[in-house]
């Protein structure tokens, strides 16, 4: 399995991206990562790990800071 990008970087792509690609880009993250932390903590295969629900947690802070700025910014 590949390693998942870094949150700096992750902040870098969605800044690069016009201002409607970054509102779809952080709506979609805000609406899918707490699924995915839920779906990661609730795995009773015996594969939790708790660095991915860490990983997961700091990308939601990450999407969450960079929505408070996008609205700051467009005014939304």
């Amino acid at each position: 399995m590949s390693k998942p990008i870094s949150n700096a970087k992750f902040r870098k792509l969605i800044k690069a991206m016009p201002p409607e690609k970054q509102r779809e880009s952080l709506e979609r993250s805000l609406r899918v990562l707490p699924q995915f932390i839920l779906e990661e903590a609730g795995r009773v295969d015996g594969h939790y790990n708790p660095k991915v629900v860490k990983f997961l947690e700091s990308r939601l802070r990450t999407a969450r800071n960079l929505w408070s700025e996008y609205l700051i910014e467009n005014h939304a």
